[in-house]
């Protein structure tokens, strides 16, 4: 319990002014992802889901890889890496994103260099988490993918402009307006070849839009999108 009272101790030093709704849910964050860092290990059925074959869908016109359908087991190991960046549930989502991204370049004959792009998250997540956990995803995915002998780089150029309603709470249409003009386009430097634009989690999708949107504007064409899980979406894929 120690380890919440620090964390949450933690979040007043760094953020002075709170509103009592963002504090409340951090808490129960904290707690929860205390609950699952006493049991780590991954029970039978949680490690059959991520070792399903990989699974496509679409987003708009963009194709989607993502490997398991999203359910309580896989919503633990996404809060537990969030906000914990629990070792075991990191090496869980990079592979699966990984194995996702292999399996796309291998379903569209792609032969380019793999560009990485992440969809960042929201600016109070970054602020009350104290990084962006989606950046040290995407690392780990990398060395994943290079293993393989495969060229692929990362570009962490999306940014969110803006402070947006929590999302959980939204319908898709909602979501689509929240998110809509959210993300830039930053850096100097910008992928080549194939893009794959990555996330830990899909639902409706709308966040996704808006980061094609944003590279979109930028002269930049996503080749797919690639999730460790997604919502209520049936594979295309046999």
């Amino acid at each position: 319990m120690l380890y919440v009272i620090l964390k949450i101790f933690s979040y007043f030093f760094n953020n002075s002014i709170v509103s009592s709704k963002e504090l409340s849910s951090y808490i129960i964050t904290s707690i929860t992802s205390f609950k699952f860092s006493l049991n780590s290990k991954f029970c039978f059925n949680c490690q059959l889901n991520w070792k399903s074959p990989v699974k496509k869908s679409y987003v708009g016109s963009n194709p989607l890889y993502f490997k398991s359908n999203y359910g309580t087991e896989a919503a633990s190991i996404i809060l537990l890496a969030k906000e914990s960046s629990n070792h075991e549930t990191i090496k869980t989502l990079s592979e699966s994103i990984a194995e996702s991204i292999i399996f796309g370049v291998k379903d569209m004959k792609i032969n380019s260099l793999i560009s990485i792009v992440t969809v960042p998250s929201s600016k109070s997540s970054i602020r009350r988490r104290g990084r962006d956990h989606i950046n040290f995803l995407a690392l780990e995915v990398v060395k994943k993918i290079a293993s393989r002998n495969l060229a692929v780089e990362y570009f962490p150029i999306l940014i969110a402009k803006k402070n947006i309603r929590d999302q959980s709470k939204l319908n898709s249409s909602q979501r689509s307006e929240n998110t809509k003009g959210n993300f830039g386009v930053i850096g100097c430097e910008f992928p080549q070849g194939a893009i794959f634009l990555i996330d830990d989690l899909v639902t409706t999708g709308s966040s996704m839009l808006e980061a094609v949107r944003a590279l979109s504007e930028a002269k930049m064409t996503v080749t797919a999108l690639v999730s460790a899980c997604a919502v209520g979406r049936n594979s295309l894929i046999p």
